[in-house]
């Protein structure tokens, strides 16, 4: 492959016509992801452009990627890179990822300028895919200066081997040494592909990088996205690119940013000037599609909350939800809010409800129109049977705003996007917790596993040890042993930073909840993928989620008075792999510990 892609790079980059190159600046390491020659004298005022990604949900959308690339060389940039997620990828075979690049590259093989590529979690989902980048193309990170200009670039998905260890801690030192050493340029531009200033996952890693960052200029540039999105710290950009190419819910609102796009940049004696260029379309400025209005869409116009449900402890239970609508903008809205699937779920809504049935007839919904500064709360009482408390719809809604509906993201890693069953202010982080893993399960059938899990990998049940709970002096099959971790204080626990990335597997987390009186409540919980809860050593039969219709389960505990042992084991499929839970405590008498309590 090595060979294939050194070829193919050298036939497709080399320029019909051009000024005498100039040496290629200094890479370190100097084994880097670049393809193509070309690069130009470096002088005071230069130009790059960046390319969004490309795959997830991208296919059959090379015409947009190429008319980008068209574009770009009408620009004449001095190099192009990348915000990473150029393959499908997830692959373990080297066949698949030949065949991924080679596409790839017979597209961007008509830039007429250097490529820099950096990695994305679809071309580094797995130790497989690490290796593969590492023999075709270097560094998974690297530095280089150009016009008195320091690009760094890191890599999101350097977690994939042993979490936040060695590998990943290398890195982070890589980056400290590079930002103190060159800590004179007139600018720095950081690339990775996950925006670690807006993912909850990197949040401690960002703070190390700003704090070594101090008082310099710079720019963050990230993708993962796929929508473009403008914010500032301090005063210095941080932008989530548009895709090029890549799967995009497109609107003409573009505050919203959803549309595709590339970037080009400007650095001269004025500074840095930056715009979004929507290939075959207009030229934006950077900050048209700012964070807070997409905040707006996603958090401000719609905040859900309950009361505490009735008839917890009988054959029918009444949960008393609502929503709290709102307009934070200077134009009128219509808010459309979405609950459902009810009847896949169990759920229903009792005839004096405002919710009408869409034409789906499982998904009901109301709109609600609203003038600036304008608020109302909606009722979303809901009726469910106990066997169905633990299946609760996810809550969904769309804005109306300019005339397009604009639909909210699914954010399960920070927010509990389904029908609620107790007060927000009920629901607790457990912050401290004991992990083990990862343990192989083999193969799994994810057309069953909603169905019939065990048909779907019966090494789901198979007891291994750390079901019972959190021992200190375990030790299992493989030499697995427990070893601390820590919630990011929302109820997310990431695999990837705890244990690194395994496919086909399975990790145990344990933690132990005291109550001073026998009391049922529930813990809200989503994984990624697949999650089962364990309680004093048993299953919670309903304390599965194999792919909840809701997305959130709410697991029911029945805790004795004491100290109970909980174990909640994470099933990965491929790829990146978290778990929130949040445990519900209306009585405000719980207490957690992440080891056994003293006699």
């Amino acid at each position: 492959m090595k060979t294939s892609l050194i070829l193919l790079a050298a036939l497709a980059f080399s320029p019909s016509f051009a000024f005498p190159e100039a040496a290629a600046p200094a890479f370190v390491p100097e084994r880097a992801p670049v393809i193509g020659m070309g690069w130009q004298q470096e002088c005071d005022s230069f130009s790059f452009a960046i390319l969004g990604d490309k795959t997830s949900g991208g296919e059959g959308k090379w015409p947009i990627f190429d008319r980008a690339v068209n574009e770009i060389n009408l620009l004449a940039p001095d190099f192009v890179i990348t915000t990473g997620d150029q393959i499908p990828g997830h692959m373990e075979e080297r066949a698949q990822w030949d065949a991924e690049w080679t596409e790839y590259l017979e597209h961007a093989g008509n830039l007429e300028c250097p490529l820099v590529l950096i990695p994305g979690n679809h071309d580094i989902a797995n130790t497989h895919c690490y290796e593969f980048w590492q023999e075709d193309f270097g560094a998974t990170h690297f530095f280089f200066l150009y016009g008195n200009c320091l690009f760094l670039v890191l890599n999101t998905e350097e977690e994939r081997f042993d979490g936040r260890g060695p590998v990943w801690e290398a890195m982070m030192a890589f980056a400290e040494a590079a930002l103190r050493e060159h800590g004179q340029v007139r600018h720095t531009f950081l690339f990775f592909h996950k925006p670690m200033w807006a993912d909850p996952r990197f949040a401690g890693e960002w703070k190390r990088l700003t704090a070594a960052l101090g008082d310099r200029r710079y720019t963050a540039i990230a993708g993962h996205e796929h929508y473009l999105s403008t914010s500032y710290q301090d005063g210095n950009p941080l932008i989530i690119m548009n895709a090029t190419g890549a799967g995009v819910r497109e609107s003409g609102v573009r505050a919203f940013g959803g549309f595709h796009a590339f970037a080009h940049v400007t650095v001269n004696r004025r500074g840095v000037q930056m715009a979004v260029m929507e290939p075959g379309g207009s030229l934006f400025p950077v900050d048209t599609a700012p964070a807070s209005f997409r905040e707006a869409i996603n958090r401000r116009v719609v905040r859900l909350d309950a009361e505490t449900p009735n008839g917890l402890n009988t054959p029918e239970v009444r949960i008393n939800a609502a929503a709290l609508m709102a307009n934070p903008f200077e134009k009128p809205i219509t808010v459309r809010l979405s609950v459902g699937p009810m009847h896949e779920c169990g759920w229903a809504l009792p005839g004096e409800s405002s919710f009408h049935p869409e034409a789906s007839g499982d998904i009901y919904s109301v709109e609600i129109s609203l003038e600036p500064g304008r608020e109302q709360r909606v009722p979303m009482p809901f009726i469910a049977p106990a066997s169905a408390v633990s299946t609760p719809p996810a809550v969904r809604w769309a804005v109306r705003y300019d005339g397009q509906w604009l639909e909210k993201e699914s954010m399960p890693m920070a927010e509990m996007n389904a029908a609620p069953l107790y007060p927000i202010s009920a629901w607790r982080d457990v912050p401290k917790w004991q992990v083990a893993g990862p343990f192989p399960v083999g193969p799994i059938d994810t057309s069953r596993i909603k169905a019939d899990p065990a048909a779907a990998n019966p090494n789901l049940y198979k007891r291994l040890g750390p079901e019972d709970g959190y021992a200190p002096e375990a030790r299992y099959e493989g030499g697995i042993t427990w070893r601390p971790a820590a919630s990011d204080g929302n109820g997310l626990l990431n695999h990837n930073a705890i244990l690194g990335t395994m496919d086909l597997a399975a990790a145990y987390n344990a933690f132990f909840v005291y109550s001073p009186e026998d009391q049922t409540t529930h813990a809200a919980v989503y994984a990624d993928n697949f999650a089962q809860a364990y309680l004093n050593g048993a299953l919670v039969e309903s304390g599965q989620n194999f792919g909840a219709p809701g997305g959130f389960i709410y697991a029911p505990l029945a805790l004795k008075t004491g100290w109970n042992a909980v174990v909640v084991k994470v099933i990965n499929n491929r790829g990146d792999w978290f778990l929130r839970w949040l445990m519900a405590d209306p009585r405000g008498n719980l207490r957690f510990a992440d080891a056994p309590p003293a006699p």
